[in-house]
């Protein structure tokens, strides 16, 4: 079995690392290769962990190579998706993969559905508040 690992951070980010990356061994051992393709690289969390601003060049440059990735998507038996493909924008993505017979699954940790619900800024909250409920 293929899979394609859509995880938002590499090593470097915990919850990535901790949540899924840290199986892929185990699962490789089973007989599922498994491909990961963090959203957000090891240079960005640099960055944000050494207290700089987020790079909005940069995380736009991510979502247009991660809609690449997607559209090799056919290639795989199934696709693991860390909470969403495209953070802070409707869940366009996952309809898509839906209607077009892509199997995928979404890992969800704690109470990610609050990250738009209880968003501070008015707009998110209006717009996204039902996206990870859906």
């Amino acid at each position: 079995m293929k899979v394609l690992l859509l995880n938002r951070y590499d090593r470097l980010g915990g919850s990535s690392r901790l949540r899924l990356l840290q199986y892929i061994p185990w699962l490789a051992q089973r007989g599922i290769e498994v491909d990961a393709s963090p959203l957000l690289d090891k240079d960005y969390l640099h960055t944000l962990y050494a207290g700089g601003d987020k790079s909005w060049h940069k995380i736009a440059r991510s979502y247009i190579d991660r809609v690449k990735r997607l559209l090799k998507a056919k290639r795989y038996d199934l696709l693991w998706i860390e909470k969403e493909l495209f953070p802070m924008l409707p869940a366009w993505g996952e309809l898509v993969l839906k209607r077009c017979g892509v199997r995928y699954i979404v890992d969800y940790d704690d109470a990610v559905f609050h990250r738009y619900d209880m968003h501070s800024n008015r707009l998110i909250r209006g717009l996204l508040k039902k996206k990870l409920i859906m």
